[in-house]
């Protein structure tokens, strides 16, 4: 029996994710993704029938058409990323580093590097397939987990074929601390190591400096793990900023990115460093926000060496542009083992080789 995978949403752009891998007679969709701009609808929800689903992370591009699909479906994610499902949804955990049986089908996760509780998902179904959810090589506090082998790799290619590192990144951040200044950040990912970061670099400058309660809440959740789900030698960062109070004056302000409108920040110059939806790049253009990228997700040449290490055959990137320059960028750096459809299947017997029925 071959296995499908129907990439339902998230290639070709930067999209909700939502995938179904057909297998053994079970359909198990990877994460439930929402629109990603104020107003949009998601079209791939439905009618779906699926046995169960299994949620990566909490960011709403990948959590947030849970709601769309009926509660009957059996969901499972990590327990901290059951927090961000809708008010009494039932879910099962899912292990932060371990395996467990879906359906009869044995699904590996792991540390993704990206966000408080998220995971990669790896699924033992004819020579593996690898879901990487969110991913990151660079956090200093979220780890990654080196994952099995996988004949078929879902990777995230947010970044296209960006390929900065960190470094650069928070060298051109630090260029514009001098001046009152509010970062809007995801609570649960970049916020927690930007306010370690930003902490440390407003004690160097004598600069006042504030995070919401929100983000302090998250750091005190991680710090609360077991110390092998973050990265070393950071327990004592963490535990003497959980201690110190926000400034009532700050000049620097970490705030969930709820509150990331110029609106609401009269007095500071607002820096995102993350996704732009469209508001957000018109406000760019128009000179009203500033922008940093500070990475979260898998660079250029890490999608690459991950898919080397998983010794994968067929890969895949997702929320990624696959058109034009694009397109030829990536075909350059996988070569053959690129594939950009939609819908592929992979037979038992010659595991890792893939039919292609559309084309995106």
């Amino acid at each position: 029996m071959s296995t499908h995978i129907h990439l339902l949403s998230g290639l070709g752009d930067k999209g909700p994710a939502a995938i179904v891998v057909e297998t053994n007679g079970k359909r198990l969709l990877l994460d439930a993704g929402g629109a990603l701009h104020p107003g949009e609808s998601i079209t791939w929800a439905g009618g779906l029938d699926v046995d169960a689903m299994l949620i990566s992370h909490d960011h709403i591009d990948h959590i947030g058409g849970v709601a769309e699909l009926p509660e009957t479906i059996p969901l499972y994610c990590t327990p901290l990323v059951a927090n961000a499902l809708p008010k009494h949804r039932a879910w099962q955990p899912l292990p932060a580093r371990g395996s467990l049986m879906v359906e009869g089908i044995k699904v590996t996760t792991g540390q993704a590097g990206h966000s408080l509780g998220g995971v990669w998902l790896h699924l033992d179904v004819d020579g593996g397939i690898f879901y990487s959810g969110d991913a990151c090589f660079e956090s200093r506090l979220f780890p990654f987990d080196t994952p099995p082998a996988a004949h078929t790799a879902l990777l995230d290619g947010s970044y296209g074929n960006y390929d900065q590192p960190q470094e650069n990144c928070l060298q051109a951040i630090c260029q514009q601390l001098e001046q009152p200044l509010v970062l809007p950040v995801p609570e649960t990912g970049r916020a927690l190591e930007m306010a370690l970061w930003l902490s440390e670099e407003a004690d160097r400058r004598q600069l006042p400096f504030a995070i919401d309660p929100i983000i302090r809440d998250n750091l005190a959740a991680l710090l609360a793990l077991p110390s092998d789900l973050r990265c070393p030698g950071l327990d004592s960062a963490i535990s003497a900023l959980l201690k110190r109070q926000s400034a009532s004056q700050p000049v620097l302000r970490l705030v969930s990115d709820r509150n990331d409108t110029p609106d609401q920040w009269p007095n500071y110059q607002l820096l995102h460093t993350g996704y732009l939806t469209p508001e957000r790049q018109a406000q760019l253009a128009a000179g009203e926000v500033r922008w940093q990228r500070w990475n979260v997700h898998l660079r250029a040449s890490h999608l690459v060496a991950l898919a080397d290490q998983l010794r994968a055959t067929q890969v895949v990137p997702l929320f990624t542009p696959l058109t034009g320059n694009c397109l030829s960028d990536w075909q350059q750096r996988l070569g053959q083992r690129l594939c950009t459809h939609r819908s592929l299947e992979i037979h038992p017997h010659t595991a890792g080789r893939s039919t292609a029925h559309l084309t995106v």
